[in-house]
C-alpha cells in the first residue's frame, strides 16, 4: 500500500487543497506582503500619533485662536484709536477690550499664591486687547497687528502668536498627513493586489475547472478577496503592537511637554484600514475572474 501512494504522490510534492490560501495558510509572497503593509501602516500610525501630540500641544487653540495686545496703563487715552487700528487689520474678526477687573479676577485665579486683592492688582495691570482672528488668517496678519501696535507703544503677546501661527502649521500637516496616509493606501493594495495576483496564476487551472463546473464568480473570487482582508487586517494589527515601543519610548519626553499619546485611539484605524486596502487589493486581483482573463497553465 505504502509502495501504490509513493507512485500516486511523488516525492517532494505537497498537496493543496483550492482556494485563496496555500497550505500551510500563508506562503512566503504573503508573508512578504504582510511585512510590506505593515511597515507602511506602522508609517501612517507614527504620522498620525504625531498630529495627536502636536494638536495636544496647541491644545484648546484649535478651538478658537485669541491674541493679546498689553498698552500701558499711563497711555489710556490711545485705547480707543489702538482698538479701531487693530480691527482694521485683515483677518481680524473682532477685538474686544478686557476690563481691568476681569483681567485682575484672572490674574488673581492664576496666580494662586498674589497677596494683592482684585482692585490692586486691577490698578497694576495694562489696558488689554482681546483679537479674536478669522479662519484662512493671511501671510502678513501678526506682522499687521505688530506694526499697528508699535505705532501705539503697545505689545503683542508672542506666546500666543506661536501659537496660533502653530494652529496653522498643524492644520495645513493635517492635509499633508492625508495625503500621505492616502497615497500609502493606494501601495499597499498595489502590493497586496500582485501577491493575490501571483496566486490567481498559479492557480489558473483550478480556477477555469471550478468556472466549468458552474461555479459562480462570486464563489471563486470569495476565498481571495477574504485573504487579502486577512492580510491587510494582520499587517494592521502588527502595526499596532509596533507603535508601542516608539510611545514608550518618547513618554518621559512627551510627559515633560505635557502631551499623553493614545496609541488605543490607533487600533481600530489600522485594523479596519489594513483591512479594507487589504480589500480592495483583492477585488483589483480578482477583477478579470469574471471575464475568463486568467490564462491556464
Amino acid at each position: 500500500m505504502n509502495q501504490r501512494n509513493s507512485a500516486v504522490i511523488p516525492d517532494k510534492v505537497n498537496p493543496r487543497l483550492p482556494g485563496g490560501f496555500n497550505l500551510p495558510p500563508f506562503g512566503i509572497q504573503q508573508i512578504l506582503a504582510l511585512m510590506i503593509v505593515c511597515i507602511a501602516l506602522w508609517a501612517v500610525g507614527v504620522i498620525w500619533l504625531g498630529m495627536q501630540g502636536a494638536s495636544q500641544w496647541v491644545g484648546s487653540w484649535q478651538d478658537e485662536i485669541r491674541i493679546h495686545v498689553y498698552l500701558h496703563s499711563k497711555d489710556t487715552d490711545k485705547a480707543t484709536a489702538l482698538k479701531q487700528k487693530l480691527e482694521l487689520v485683515e483677518k481680524v474678526e473682532s477685538v474686544r477690550q478686557v476690563s481691568a477687573q476681569e483681567a485682575a479676577a484672572w490674574m488673581q485665579g492664576w496666580l494662586s499664591d498674589a497677596r494683592m486683592n482684585q482692585q490692586e492688582l486691577a490698578d497694576h495691570l495694562p489696558v488689554s486687547f482681546e483679537i479674536s482672528l478669522a479662519e484662512g488668517a493671511s501671510e502678513f496678519l501678526f506682522s499687521d497687528i505688530r506694526d499697528a501696535a508699535t505705532q501705539f507703544g503697545a505689545v503683542v503677546n508672542e506666546d500666543e502668536v506661536n501659537l496660533a501661527q502653530a494652529h496653522q502649521w498643524i492644520s495645513q500637516a493635517g492635509y499633508l498627513a492625508g495625503f500621505a496616509s492616502l497615497i500609502l493606501a493606494l501601495a499597499m493594495a498595489l502590493i497586496i493586489s500582485n501577491t493575490l495576483r501571483m496566486t490567481l496564476l498559479a492557480r489558473s487551472d483550478e480556477i477555469h475547472l471550478m468556472r466549468l463546473m458552474g461555479a459562480q464568480e462570486w464563489f471563486v473570487r470569495m476565498p481571495f478577496i477574504l485573504e487579502g482582508m486577512v492580510l491587510g487586517a494582520g499587517a494592521g494589527i502588527a502595526a499596532w503592537v509596533l507603535l508601542w515601543p516608539v510611545v514608550i519610548g518618547t513618554g518621559d519626553w512627551l510627559y515633560t511637554m505635557q502631551i499623553d499619546l493614545n496609541s488605543w485611539a490607533m487600533l481600530l484605524p489600522l485594523l479596519f484600514g489594513g483591512g479594507l486596502v487589504g480589500t480592495v487589493g483583492a477585488f483589483i486581483a480578482t477583477a478579470k475572474v469574471s471575464s475568463g482573463d486568467i490564462p491556464s497553465n
